[in-house]
């Protein structure tokens, strides 16, 4: 049968394969943003990791203070040494985990968009979600390293278990992890502190998303930019950091080729910015990502105003556009 012309254009210029060359630095024919062209659909697993409003998975208790935002943690489950002696991590069941992502399935043509895993935050913000907060983390990092390597590979192993279940049954694209490691000029910790705790773990994390052959995601908030190297040699293939922070020119020009950066329209901008504020960095986007590398977003899933939003839109439909 003769395919149609509008099947034979979406073959040769679907937004997955648009998104695919800007990922692949083959020059993209626009500046790929799945928020506006569909080619990225994200499903996310049935482990409730948190909640606007009451406990997750994990026994954390969370409450809504602001609705622009959402959740805020109120309750943890490991106050003491002792609690640890009684907690249990999330039981899995096979069914919930994947009951979602089966529902979801439908909603996402994988001729047009490429499916994406949300799997959640990453190991130092669940770890410290259970002891009761950042500060208390490094503490006992300093005096119980050896509970801390206990509750951090607890979570390694549940997130392995859950993505293992996944990737049995349907076959990702993209599997993203989470995990704000930076503040506005510097890391949240030494290098050496990440060394010693995350990277190890995240390096299990992220060899079982390449062994499965899927794209590698990580999102963190601040300036991680010291980590970079060692992010691409463990096998980070998208990095969404905020370029607030970061000197988007200077990682596309370091590592070209290697790592495609994600977001690049400030969350700050949206919002408490102006319309036209967002529109210049929207044209910094253009510009930084003709030859690939680049994935426009707003800098974080957050609720912003609704004219900022439509000025980024009608900014992408007029000028991203390469070939």
């Amino acid at each position: 049968m003769i395919e149609s012309l509008e099947d034979r254009m979406l073959f040769e210029v679907s937004p997955r394969e648009n998104i695919l060359s800007a990922i692949e630095w083959r020059s993209p024919w626009w500046l790929p943003c799945p928020l506006l062209d569909g080619s990225v659909g994200v499903l996310g697993h049935g482990l409730v990791e948190h909640v606007s409003e009451g406990i997750d998975d994990w026994r954390v208790v969370w409450t809504l203070r602001d609705p622009f935002s959402d959740g805020f943690p109120i309750g943890y489950p490991i106050y003491t040494l002792k609690d640890l002696d009684r907690y249990n991590p999330p039981s899995i069941s096979r069914d919930r985990v994947l009951r979602p992502i089966l529902e979801g399935l439908g909603r996402v043509d994988r001729r047009v968009s490429l499916l994406a895993l949300d799997h959640g935050w990453g190991i130092f913000e669940r770890v410290w979600l259970l002891v009761g907060g950042m500060s208390k983390l490094f503490l006992w990092s300093k005096l119980y390293p050896d509970v801390v390597d206990e509750l951090m590979d607890m979570v390694v192993e549940v997130k392995l278990e859950v993505l293992d279940i996944i990737l049995r049954e349907v076959d990702f694209d993209i599997v993203m992890y989470g995990g704000d490691w930076g503040m506005e000029d510097r890391l949240l910790f030494s290098p050496g502190w990440w060394r010693r705790f995350l990277k190890p773990r995240h390096e299990r994390l992220y060899r079982a998303v390449k062994e499965a052959g899927a794209l590698c995601y990580l999102h963190s908030d601040g300036c991680i930019e010291a980590l970079i190297p060692e992010l691409v040699e463990m096998g980070v293939d998208i990095l969404n950091i905020q370029r607030e922070c970061n000197d988007w020119a200077r990682i596309l020009r370091d590592f070209r080729g290697r790592l495609t950066l994600w977001g690049g329209v400030s969350a700050r901008t949206l919002d408490r910015g102006s319309p036209s504020q967002v529109i210049v960095e929207v044209d910094e986007c253009v510009k930084l990502g003709r030859m690939g590398g680049v994935v426009m977003a707003p800098g974080h899933s957050l609720k912003y105003r609704g004219e900022n939003m439509e000025a980024m839109r009608k900014a992408w439909e007029e000028k991203g556009r390469y070939r």
